[in-house]
C-alpha cells in the first residue's frame, strides 16, 4: 500500500523537476539570445560609424535600440548634420552588417561616392537632394499643369534614380567633384546636386498619383509630349482605381 501511495507523489515530485528543467533552459536560452544580439549590434554599429568617418561624413549618428521582428533582429539609426542653416535627418531604418565590399571601400573620393550612390548607406542623401532640388519641383509643375489640362488632378510626383547608369554615374562624379573643389563639405557637396543636369539622362522612373483615375486616361490616350524620357507609373489616390505604365524613350 506504502508504494502506491508515493507512486502520485513521486509523479508530482518529477513533474517539479521537469518544470524547473524546461524553465531553465528557456531562461539560458534567453540570455544567450540577448548576448549574441548585443554582440550583433555592437559589430554594426562599430561598421557604420567606421563607414561613415572614413567617407568624410561629418554628421552625428544616433543608435536606436534593437528590437526583435519575428525570428530576426531589427537595427535602426538616423544620420543627423548640419546644412544649409539647418539639422537635417536621415532614417535608416533597416540596418545590417556591411558587405564585403561595403567593408573593402570608404566612399571618400568623388568618383567611389557616384558609383555607389545606390548603396543603402548613401542612398537616401542622393534621393533627398535630387527630390528636393529645383529641378525636379519645375518637373513636377510641368507634370501638374499637363495633367491638369487633360482632366487629372496630380497630388504627388515620386522620383526613383537609374539603376547601373554609367552616364548618370559619370555626372555625379564630374558634378561631386567639382562641389568638392568648390569647397562644399556639407554632407560631401551631396546637397549641391540637381536633377535639372540630369534631365536628358534615361533611366529615371516617375510614379504620379493623381485623386481619380479613370480607365478613359490609360498611358497611351495621354498627352505626354514634352516630358523627359523614363518609366512612367500613374496611380490613384483611390484603392478602388488600377494604375497604368508608359515608358518615353
Amino acid at each position: 500500500m506504502n508504494l502506491f501511495k508515493q507512486i502520485p507523489f513521486n509523479i508530482k515530485k518529477w513533474v517539479g523537476y521537469l518544470l524547473r528543467a524546461f524553465f531553465t533552459v528557456v531562461a539560458l536560452l534567453i540570455c544567450l539570445l540577448f548576448y549574441f544580439t548585443n554582440q550583433e549590434e555592437k559589430e554594426i554599429q562599430e561598421q557604420i560609424f567606421g563607414f561613415y568617418q572614413e567617407a568624410g561624413f561629418k554628421g552625428d549618428l544616433h543608435f536606436k535600440a534593437a528590437k526583435l521582428h519575428g525570428m530576426s533582429t531589427k537595427y535602426a539609426y538616423s544620420y543627423q548634420e548640419r546644412a544649409e542653416g539647418k539639422t537635417i535627418q536621415f532614417d535608416f531604418p533597416d540596418a545590417t552588417h556591411l558587405s564585403k565590399e561595403e567593408t573593402g571601400r570608404n566612399y571618400d573620393t568623388a568618383e567611389e561616392l557616384a558609383q555607389h550612390y545606390n548603396s543603402w548607406l548613401v542612398a537616401p542623401f542622393f534621393e533627398r537632394s535630387f527630390t528636393e532640388s529645383q529641378g525636379f519641383q519645375q518637373l513636377k509643375q510641368e507634370i501638374k499643369e499637363r495633367f491638369h489640362q487633360q482632366g487629372l488632378e496630380v497630388s504627388k510626383v515620386r522620383l526613383q534614380l537609374p539603376i547601373q547608369n554609367p552616364d548618370f554615374e559619370d555626372q555625379l562624379a564630374r558634378d561631386l567633384l567639382a562641389a568638392e573643389k568648390a569647397g562644399e563639405t556639407e554632407l560631401r557637396g551631396i546637397l549641391t546636386l540637381d536633377y535639372a543636369t540630369y534631365r536628358q539622362i534615361k533611366g529615371f522612373s516617375f510614379t504620379i498619383t493623381v485623386t481619380s483615375l479613370h480607365k478613359e486616361y490609360e498611358g497611351k490616350h495621354l498627352d505626354v509630349s514634352g516630358l523627359p524620357s523614363g518609366n512612367y507609373v500613374i496611380e490613384s489616390d483611390s484603392k478602388n482605381e488600377g494604375s497604368y505604365y508608359f515608358e518615353i524613350d
